[in-house]
């Protein structure tokens, strides 16, 4: 599909501010998952309870926590274009669906 200079900008423009919404989530999502990694490692009493708490809880939080992160990285993650899911990858140059330049 042909795009006008406009419309070009402002996929890259929106594609920007994806990419970093998508950081915003990622970078403390790894460090929770880290820390959680950290404190169950330490747990209270052979690892059954975790400052007071069981690690059940705990467990159902990190989990609740990976579904919430993923389904916002599937509702995010699209191309500004064409609205399909750009892949793993953070930086793509262009979206391998549509060839839209998206940096």
């Amino acid at each position: 599909m042909n795009y006008t200079q406009q419309q070009l900008d402002e996929f890259k423009r929106e594609f920007a501010l994806r990419r970093k919404r998508q950081l915003m989530v990622a970078i403390p999502f790894v460090l929770v998952i880290v820390g959680f990694a950290v404190f169950a490692r330490f747990a209270e009493g052979g690892g059954d309870r975790l400052g007071g708490v069981s690690l059940g809880v705990f467990f159902a939080f990190f989990f609740t926590l990976i579904a919430g992160v993923l389904m916002f990285s599937f509702r995010n993650w699209r191309c500004p274009a064409c609205g399909r899911y750009l892949g793993r990858g953070m930086s793509p140059r262009f979206c391998s669906k549509c060839g839209v330049a998206l940096q």
